[in-house]
C-alpha cells in the first residue's frame, strides 16, 4: 500500500495480526500490509530481536516491493485463515460506532432477543443489557446534544458523544443523574497521561478503575465503606459498567481483536468505589491533588484488581506499613520497571493506626518507598537485565545483591482510604506506564 506517494507497511507478531489489522483500520489504512513475525519478541535481549527482524527481511521487501493487486489478495486469503482465531468475530462488521450508522435503528421487541442481538454484534459485557429505547435515551441526554463530541477512544478512535455516552449508560442500568459522572469519566480518558491506548490493547490484566470523590459520593449513593470495591451498591456498579460498555462500543476494546488482555480480570466488568473522606484521618485525594473539599471530581486508575492486605496483629504504623509493603514488593508487578503510580488503598482501621502513630500521609508514602524492596532473589535473570537497563537507581548493592527497591520517589505511591470495619488494606499496581488522571465533575 502507498500512502502519500510512499510504500508502507508494518509489522507485528503472528498472534496480534488481528490487533495490527483493527488499528491500520482505525487509523485510516484498511489494506496496510502486515509483515508477520513469530510471537512473543517484548522484552527480548536485543541479539534475538536482531534475528528476527533479519529473518522478516525477505517479507518486508515483498511488501514494500509487490504489486498492489497481489498484496490485497495475500491479504484476504490471511484474513479467511486467522478469522476463526476470533472468539467474539470482527469489529469492524457492523460497528456500533461506525461512521453514518444511524442513532436509531429497529431491534426486536423480545428483551432475550434484544440481548442476543446486542451480543452478537459485539456491544455488551457478556451480561444482559437495559435497551437503550428513545424515550429513555432523551431522559439520559438530560437536553444534551447528542452529536456533541468529546474526543477519540483509544484504541478504535471511536468518536465520544453525549449520544454514546447516554446509550451506554442506560445499556448499564445507570440513574440519569449518572451523565455528569460519565462524561468526566470520558474527559479523563481522552487524556495523553493515561496512555488508553496500551491499557485497552495490551495482554496486561489491566483495566480502568474510576474512584469519586467529594459530595457526589452522597448524592449519588456511591458506596465508599463496607464493600466499596465489591458487589450491592447500584451506582457503583452501574458506573464501572457503563464506563466498560464505553470502552468497548466506542473505544473498540473487544477481546480478542484490540483487547488483547491473556487472561483479563473480573475488575473489566466494574471498577468504581468512593474514596472514604469521612474515615481518612488525613485530606482526601481531590484536595491533596488541589481541587475543593466541594468539587466532585472522578479519578482513573490503569490498574489491576486490588491485592489484600490482612494484619489483624499491628498495633503500630510501623508494623502496618511493613505487612503493606510486603505485598507491594513482587518482582513481576510492572511498577517495578516504570516510574508512575501505585495505589494503596488503605482501609479506615488500618488508616486510624498509623495516623495515631504519628504519620502524615507523605510520611506514609516515603515509609513505603524505603521499605518495599524486592528481594534479590526473587528477581529472575530477564528481570534483572529490565532493572540493569531501565531502573539501575533502584538496585542496592552491587547489581542488587541487597535487593531492588520498587521505587525511585515516595510520591509514585498514591494513598486513598476506602472500605468499612475490619483490619484489611488494598494494594492496587497498575500497568505501571500509565498516570492516573483526575477530572472535575460538573
Amino acid at each position: 500500500m502507498e500512502k502519500s506517494g510512499i510504500p508502507c507497511a508494518t509489522v507485528c507478531t503472528d498472534e496480534f495480526f488481528g490487533l495490527g489489522k483493527g488499528e491500520a483500520e482505525c487509523l485510516g489504512m484498511p489494506g496496510l500490509p502486515i509483515a508477520l513475525v513469530p510471537h512473543p519478541v517484548a522484552e527480548l535481549n536485543p541479539a534475538l530481536v536482531k534475528k528476527i527482524a533479519a529473518e522478516a527481511t525477505d517479507e518486508i521487501k515483498h511488501i514494500l516491493t509487490a504489486d498492489a493487486t497481489e498484496l490485497a489478495t495475500e491479504a484476504k486469503a490471511r484474513k479467511v485463515r486467522r478469522k476463526s482465531n476470533f472468539q467474539y468475530g470482527s469489529l469492524f462488521e457492523d460497528d456500533f460506532n461506525a461512521p453514518g450508522a444511524p442513532a436509531i435503528f429497529e431491534a426486536p421487541d423480545d428483551f432475550a432477543d434484544i440481548n442476543r442481538d446486542f451480543y452478537y454484534r459485539n456491544w455488551t459485557d457478556g451480561l444482559p443489557i437495559v435497551p437503550p429505547k428513545p424515550d429513555s435515551w432523551t431522559k439520559m441526554l438530560g437536553g444534551r446534544d447528542p452529536d456533541q463530541e468529546i474526543g477519540l477512544i483509544e484504541p478504535g478512535l471511536g468518536r465520544a458523544t453525549m449520544g454514546n455516552i447516554a446509550a451506554n449508560a442506560i445499556m448499564a442500568g445507570c440513574d440519569n443523574s449518572a451523565m455528569p459522572v460519565l462524561i468526566a469519566a470520558v474527559k479523563g480518558l481522552i487524556d495523553p497521561k493515561l496512555n488508553l491506548k496500551a491499557l485497552q490493547s495490551t495482554t496486561h490484566p489491566c483495566t480502568v478503575a474510576m474512584m469519586i470523590n467529594g459530595p457526589i459520593r452522597v448524592d449519588m449513593g456511591i458506596n465508599s465503606g463496607t464493600n466499596a470495591m465489591g458487589q450491592g451498591t447500584k451506582a457503583n456498579a452501574t458506573l464501572g459498567r457503563a464506563l466498560r460498555l464505553i470502552l468497548i462500543n466506542v473505544g473498540g476494546g473487544i477481546p480478542g481483536v484490540l483487547d488483547r488482555s491473556t487472561m483479563g480480570t473480573p475488575a473489566k466488568f466494574s471498577f468504581c468505589f468512593g474514596e472514604n473522606e469521612d474515615a481518612n484521618p488525613w485530606e482526601p485525594l481531590h484536595v491533596e491533588l488541589g481541587f475543593s473539599a466541594n468539587q466532585s471530581t472522578v479519578t482513573l486508575i490503569g490498574s489491576e484488581a486490588p491485592h489484600n492486605v490482612n494484619d489483624h496483629y499491628g498495633e503500630t504504623g510501623e508494623a502496618l506499613l511493613t505487612s503493606i509493603a510486603g505485598v507491594m514488593s513482587t518482582a513481576s508487578c510492572n511498577n517495578s520497571k516504570y516510574n508512575y503510580e501505585y495505589i494503596v488503598a488503605l482501609g479506615p482501621e488500618h488508616a486510624g493506626v498509623i495516623a495515631n502513630s504519628g504519620f502524615s500521609k507523605q510520611n506514609v508514602k516515603e515509609f513505603l518507598a524505603e521499605k518495599c524492596v524486592i528481594p534479590r532473589h526473587f528477581a529472575s535473570e530477564g528481570w534483572m537485565y529490565l532493572f540493569r537497563e531501565r531502573q539501575a537507581d533502584r538496585l542496592l548493592g552491587p547489581d542488587g545483591i541487597d535487593g531492588i527497591k520498587l521505587f525511585s520517589n515516595p510520591n509514585q505511591i498514591v494513598i486513598a482510604v476506602t472500605g468499612g470495619s475490619g483490619r484489611h488494606s488494598a494494594c492496587i499496581p497498575t500497568f505501571g506506564n500509565t498516570q492516573m488522571v483526575t477530572v472535575a465533575i460538573d
